[in-house]
């Protein structure tokens, strides 16, 4: 479904992430250290963490999202965005 969505030129993605409260800190951190990841922050609102993410292809995100941040322990959910466009 992902790579349905995209494009092959990715450049900037937005990953809002829910997590189990508490564990926010030791997330954020372990995002920190994934290649790609340009920057995570903790959020108020519906979303516990904002991961900012910079890839040039679609099996490069889908490895990032799917096969790390949604693996670290406490990660409930994620939302994706991709921006589209800059003005």
């Amino acid at each position: 479904m992902l790579q349905a969505q995209l494009s092959k030129d990715i450049e900037t993605t937005c990953v809002m992430i829910n997590c189990e409260s508490g564990s926010e800190g030791r997330i954020i951190d372990e995002i920190k250290e994934i290649a790609g990841v340009k920057e995570a922050v903790r959020t108020t609102g519906p979303y516990d963490i904002l991961a900012i993410i910079e890839s040039n292809t679609v099996e490069s995100l889908k490895e990032i999202i799917e096969n790390r941040i949604r693996k670290i322990p406490n990660v409930n959910a994620t939302t994706t965005l991709v921006i589209a466009s800059r003005f």
